[in-house]
């Protein structure tokens, strides 16, 4: 029996890293691509920060030129803190016996965020952080904060599937075939042809 068990073991070890080799050359597929337009699936940088909320909290303090540039700043100073191992602005609360995981008000990166933002900035920004942190523990990179390149389906808002992520590429390379064999075919159209 413990030689089926190595067996089997060796056989999953082996389907994982060709799972993985798989994720790997579609990702970068998906990467050479571009973003052309709206994707269903993409890459999504797991644990990297949105400027969007800071932009939207600095457009209600500056213009627009400003705003920008600020929270372009802001983010740059959050990603830094976020990708801190040692920083860690959660504490563990119990409530009926269960153990959750709640924002540390009393962090003083985070008072001083608040105290500079006001509170819907602060709860907004917050929001995005704790976002950060969760995709950092879900792909298991919490311990040294590396961000890390996922393939997502952005309509469902979740990670995508080996199979659906294949899919979508072959919808793409059939949708520009079928476009190219229009395009190809209305220039023969269009062409005049001398008679002799």
């Amino acid at each position: 029996m413990n030689n089926l068990e190595q067996g089997l073991s060796a056989e999953l070890r082996d389907v994982r890293e060709e799972t993985s080799n798989i994720n790997a050359e579609l990702i970068k597929g998906f990467l050479d691509m571009g973003g052309v337009g709206r994707q269903n699936i993409a890459v999504k940088y797991m644990g990297q920060l949105s400027e969007r909320p800071f932009l939207l909290a600095c457009l209600q303090k500056f213009l627009r030129k400003e705003a920008e540039a600020e929270a372009s700043r802001l983010c740059k100073f959050w990603q830094e803190q976020l990708m801190n191992p040692e920083w860690y602005p959660f504490k563990t609360d119990t409530v009926g016996g269960i153990s959750e995981g709640t924002i540390n008000d009393d962090d003083i990166k985070l008072q001083e965020l608040r105290a500079t933002w006001g509170e819907e900035s602060y709860k907004a920004l917050v929001k995005a952080l704790v976002n950060s942190f969760l995709e950092l523990k879900e792909c298991g990179k919490l311990s040294d904060r590396t961000i890390v390149a996922q393939l997502w389906n952005f309509e469902e808002d979740r990670k995508a599937t080996l199979s659906e992520s294949v899919e979508y590429v072959c919808n793409k390379v059939k949708s520009l075939s079928n476009e190219n064999v229009r395009t190809s075919t209305r220039g023969k159209r269009g062409r005049c042809v001398g008679r002799a």
